[in-house]
């Protein structure tokens, strides 16, 4: 038996199922998939968990990434005009 999981992302609004499979399933195989005759949904389909997707976890860790190269390139701490901790050429 497996449990499905309805989710949205608050910054897209995309909406999925996850499985997870109980301990109960018949096979041990984690990539099978039981039949929805034996798949119960958890929570309120009305009322979806909240859970960023995978798109817009990976565009946030990417702007993450670039804000904390930019200030660390900027000169920030040092003294005016000392770039030797930046990377790049300036």
């Amino acid at each position: 038996m497996c449990e499905l999981h309805l989710h949205r992302c608050p910054t897209c609004g995309a909406r999925w199922v996850s499985r997870k499979k109980l301990a109960s399933c018949e096979s041990s195989d984690p990539t099978s998939r039981c039949p929805e005759s034996l798949c119960m949904y958890v929570g309120n389909p009305k009322r979806p968990g909240r859970c960023e997707c995978g798109a817009c976890t990976r565009v946030r860790e990417a702007l993450e990434a670039f804000d904390d190269d930019a200030y660390s390139c900027s000169g920030y701490g040092a003294l005016p005009g000392d770039y030797s901790t930046c990377s790049s050429d300036k």
